[in-house]
């Protein structure tokens, strides 16, 4: 699985990697920003596909929960283009490395 945005092609196995080294290149840091910027604006997409009042949002446990839907997770997929897993690995991201996500 890898993940794309525009000109970067992001691979999950290296993104993990940079997050875990403490003494990142200017490569690393350069996709580790690009990759944050851009798991937000979809982690944002997601959770706003999961959840119909748009004005509310969500935790991610909650978007998770909303996910287990097989009819949601199937919209959000067709809708973003991108696969389930894609998906999951979005949200936990999220969860785990954006601080301004709850």
């Amino acid at each position: 699985m890898n993940l794309t945005d525009g000109a970067w092609v992001f691979d999950p196995k290296k993104i993990d990697e940079a997050i875990g080294n403490d003494y990142r290149g200017w490569y690393e840091r350069d996709m580790l920003n690009a990759f944050t910027r851009h798991a937000y604006y979809l982690y944002q997409q997601i959770r706003d596909r999961v959840n119909t009042r748009r004005c509310k949002h969500m935790t991610v446990e909650k978007v998770l929960k909303g996910l287990q839907d097989e009819n949601v997770l199937k919209n959000v997929c067709q809708s973003l283009k991108i696969s389930e897993e894609e998906v999951f690995y979005i949200v936990d991201f999220a969860g785990k490395h954006l601080k301004y996500v709850k």
